[in-house]
């Protein structure tokens, strides 16, 4: 058992996170935990009080990782060309920390405890970091609030899809790497002009 019990708990939540990369959702236990940070499992239930109370704080670990590497992003240039670098930065995120990534998106519920709607309310803020980007985007046509987060919507699902293929490695071997994953920030990027399409000229009677 570590001397210092200050650090114990980054450390259990780190080895949870080598856990899930290694084996997934079910090689995931306080025992197996217990052993690769070095205490007892008793230790664990001092901070979580179950398995899903600990995928819990990881999913919001998970999601002040990606919010804040978003804000990071840089807003030189065009409004599409910050949109384009919130994409692009999206798409790092899933792809640097798949650990994280799992647990955020693809553990089915039936698989643990609900995550509370109203924590993932707050660390939807992904979403609304898009909106902001795609309406700015799309000035000239002043879009709804609504339109804005179908847009927004549309844009993280092209950019989920794409990642979850990649790190799951269904992709055709001759398709993985780096080109897929930038063709997915272009489609991303048109799927935006699709939601706004030109507003036709009236017609003179």
């Amino acid at each position: 058992m570590p001397r210092n019990g200050t650090d114990l708990k980054p450390r259990i939540l780190r080895e949870a996170r080598n856990v899930l990369l290694e084996g997934g959702y079910t090689a995931l236990s306080t025992r197996r935990i217990a052993r690769g940070v070095g205490c007892t499992a008793a230790s664990i239930y001092l901070y979580f009080k179950n398995k899903d109370a600990l995928l819990h704080a990881l999913i919001d670990e998970g999601f002040e990782i990606l919010h804040a590497q978003l804000e990071a992003v840089s807003h030189e240039g065009s409004p599409q060309d910050h949109l384009e670098n919130l994409c692009a930065a999206y798409v790092s995120f899933a792809n640097s920390n798949s650990e994280f990534y799992e647990v955020m998106f693809h553990l089915h519920p039936n698989q643990m405890e609900r995550y509370p709607i109203d924590r993932y309310r707050v660390q939807r803020n992904y979403l609304a970091l898009l909106g902001e980007a795609v309406m700015k985007s799309r000035q000239d046509s002043s879009p709804s609030p609504e339109a804005t987060l179908r847009a927004a919507t549309l844009v993280w699902s092209t950019l989920h899809g794409a990642v979850s293929l990649h790190l799951a490695r269904r992709i055709d071997k001759s398709l993985r790497g780096s080109n897929h994953l930038n063709d997915a920030i272009r489609l991303a990027m048109r799927a935006v002009e699709i939601s706004f399409p030109p507003s036709q000229p009236k017609v003179s009677s």
